[in-house]
């Protein structure tokens, strides 16, 4: 116990992990709010509604709502997407007898089919023990009452992230703290320093993940129970919307215990791998590189193995699938297992137990087996002669990035992934966007009298056909073929009010020109910053690895003092630092812009690269008349020193940290995890933090609040930083 108590207390002392746990619990609970008011059907709705049935029996309320889906809008006030969707709800509830019944019918019927009758089948023996699964809760009557805010608190893909974090971020400090401040030699040769020592380190990790579970579910719950309400949580579980083919008996109440119990294993499950992984690698970029290929792929079967499949046991027998509790509780279902089907529910259970039990006794015994590596990679070196040869300081600086800190793969492994997304660069469908590419294609160029002359024909033309469609529906035809003909014709209008619109707006504008400007409104964030983000997260990710370890490995082993007494000196040390930061930062930005200026010019084309910025409708006010390509050459410029920017902070951070996982997280917090979030769609975070500065757009469209946001997250983490974090 007294090894457990200090494992715990070097977790839960450390500022960083009580910083990165408070800003998880903020952001989560922003979350849960950001989720349940987006959207057309806000949470007011829903009171309402349940407000207006209360006091009412089941069979009342599915009358009451009904009614009200039978009455015109202007007779009450209520949402009907709401209505619609409490009334399925409803319906479920008050049927659910009828709803069993179907499933024995269903058997019954599907039996007679020649493509499911044959026994000897997965299809013949799964219908057949489908029904039976049902008897235990034929008694069951469930209860309408709130299920939006259970959904909600239980249903969400943020908390699970949030939570992959504090895990990631808990085996880094449990597992690899003690390597990385160079203890382990010391611990391997204590009494107790292997065997016994991990074991004590997975029970804290187990307990700090049942904390984390409990601190980030219960703040759902009481979130969801503010916004929506919990309803009766003695209700049955089939009350719960989508969970009417759920043939687990239980309450609500149970069955969130069963929610949480089921989670903290899929998570410990997922820590015990990276528990593994951790044992068994030498330094933090295998790690971190074995760790995503394997979470990657479990994530890819998740996906791509459809559900059923033959191989469907690889997407349900899987760490994603296991984290997902609601999908797997929700309805019976039965997986095909070499053509036998077996109940999903009791198969993930012992697959996640028997995993985890495989994981952690794996990683027990390598632990217990593990010779010390640092000592045996500093005698290879003396051995081998290496380093004999007297290089540059810069040279030396470089290799220990690239060779020594594994920086080398790094960027080989970020080329890749930037070649993989930009690969993926789609330009969605939109028939709009069509038609107005062929009207700024043919008039292409500064707006003349030519042009206003075609907008008036094109006036008069669509103005015509408008008048002739009205005729025929007055006449009752309305379906004719002419009229389906008037529609065809009518078609390019959408994307013709565009172009007169734009030509409107722009007409006093000096240099003016008329050129198809879809691409550029999306490279500028005119159309969203989601591309922004999504290749911002890329290259802060590259740039935290390849940075964060440049003076933090050094800090570990107290070079500090040995640094500053050397001929170069500190000065001179900081400065090849911040020479190699900047050229990290330059190649993770053009790693970014290249091929996105190349996927932009051959999906939207690159004309009017002459024109000035301001033909285009949102940047009619932008203070200067910069041409297209001129404004494309500053924002490239902009980015890059932003990027650059981003990454000599990192280095700063990690110049403040004596351990690489320190450094790490701390930038990943900060730079990677606001990005993270506004990708999971919380879109107010382009405005908070560094993120404005990754993106350059935000700032250049004009985000009052911006600066100030920026100032105060600088001030945070200089604040932070300055504590010299520590394990």
């Amino acid at each position: 116990m007294k090894i457990l108590r200090t494992e715990l207390r070097k977790l839960l002392t450390s500022r960083i992990f009580l910083l990165i746990t408070g800003a998880v619990f903020v952001l989560n609970g922003y979350l849960m709010f950001r989720t349940a008011n987006s959207g057309e059907k806000k949470p007011s709705d829903y009171r309402e509604v349940y407000t207006a049935m209360e006091g009412l029996s089941d069979s009342e309320k599915l009358e009451w709502l009904d009614a009200r889906l039978q009455e015109f809008s202007g007779q009450h006030h209520y949402n009907f997407s709401v209505l619609y969707e409490l009334r399925e709800e409803c319906s479920g509830v008050v049927n659910y007898k009828e709803y069993l019944d179907s499933i024995d019918a269903q058997a019954k019927s599907m039996t007679s089919i020649s493509i499911f009758a044959r026994k000897g089948t997965f299809n013949y023996r799964n219908i057949q023990k489908t029904p039976p699964a049902y008897d235990r809760v034929r008694d069951v009557q469930p209860r309408f009452d709130v299920s939006k805010g259970i959904i909600l608190a239980t249903d969400n893909s943020f908390t699970d992230i949030l939570l992959g974090f504090i895990l990631l971020f808990s085996v880094l400090g449990i597992m690899l703290a003690d390597r990385e401040q160079g203890m382990s030699g010391l611990l391997f040769s204590t009494k107790y320093g292997r065997g016994r020592l991990l074991c004590a380190k997975l029970r804290a990790l187990a307990a700090v993940l049942l904390g984390a579970v409990v601190l980030l579910y219960g703040e759902n719950l009481a979130v969801s129970a503010f916004i929506y309400g919990l309803g009766d949580l003695s209700r049955p579980v089939q009350s719960l919307g989508g969970f009417l083919g759920c043939n687990l008996r239980s309450s609500v109440l149970e069955y969130l215990l069963v929610y949480g119990l089921f989670k903290f294993g899929a998570l410990f499950a997922i820590g015990s791998l990276l528990t593994l992984i951790a044992v068994n690698t030498r330094n933090n970029v295998t790690f971190y590189g074995i760790s995503a290929v394997c979470l990657v792929a479990e994530g890819l079967a998740y996906k791509r193995i459809e559900p059923l499949s033959v191989h469907s046991i690889f997407r349900y027998v899987n760490l994603v699938s296991f984290t997902k509790v609601n999908e797997n509780f929700c309805i019976y279902r039965n997986i095909n297992f070499h053509g036998y089907p077996v109940q999903l529910i009791i198969t993930a259970a012992a697959a996640m137990l028997i995993f985890t039990a495989l994981c952690t006794g794996l990683s027990v015994y390598l632990y217990g087996k593990k010779r010390n590596l640092e000592f045996r990679r500093i005698g290879l070196k003396f051995l081998t002669g290496r380093m004999k040869k007297v290089r540059s300081p810069l040279c030396y600086a470089l290799y220990k990035s690239l060779i020594l800190q594994k920086g080398a793969i790094v960027i080989l492994v970020s080329a890749a992934v930037f070649s993989s997304v930009h690969s993926s660069f789609v330009k969605k469908y939109d028939y709009v966007d069509v038609y107005y590419r062929y009207y700024t294609e043919h008039y292409e160029g500064a707006v003349s009298q030519e042009t206003y002359d075609f907008c008036e024909s094109e006036e008069e033309r669509f103005r015509s056909l408008h008048e002739r469609l009205e005729e025929l529906s007055e006449s009752g035809m309305s379906n004719s073929p002419e009229v389906q003909e008037l529609n065809r014709q009518l078609a390019p209008e959408a994307g013709y009010r565009l172009f007169r619109e734009r030509i409107e707006k722009i007409r006093d504008t000096k240099n003016a020109r008329i050129f198809y400007d879809t691409g550029y409104k999306r490279a500028f964030g005119a159309k969203g910053y989601d591309d922004d983000m999504r290749y911002g997260l890329l290259a802060m990710l590259m740039c935290v690895f390849l940075v964060s370890p440049l003076i933090a490995g050094d800090n570990r082993y107290r070079m500090s003092s040995v640094i500053s007494s050397t001929r170069s000196g500190k000065r001179s040390y900081i400065r090849r630092n911040i020479f190699i930061s900047v050229v990290y930062g330059m190649a993770a930005s053009l790693l970014w812009m290249i091929p996105y200026a190349k996927n932009i010019s051959d999906y939207y084309g690159h004309a009017g690269l002459g024109g000035g910025v301001r033909s285009i409708v949102e940047y009619t006010d932008f203070p200067v008349n910069l041409t297209v390509l001129q404004y494309i050459v500053m924002l490239a410029v902009l980015r890059t020193a932003a990027v650059i920017l981003c990454a000599v902070i990192m280095l700063w951070v990690s110049s403040r940290c004596r351990s690489i996982v320190s450094a790490v997280l701390i930038n990943f917090a900060v730079f990677v995890l606001p990005v993270t979030v506004y990708l999971l769609g919380a879109e107010a975070m382009v405005y908070i933090g560094f993120d404005p500065i990754i993106s350059v757009n935000v700032l250049l469209n004009g985000s009052a609040y911006t600066d100030l946001t920026f100032v105060a997250a600088f001030a945070v983490i200089a604040h932070i930083c300055s504590r010299r974090a520590t394990y």
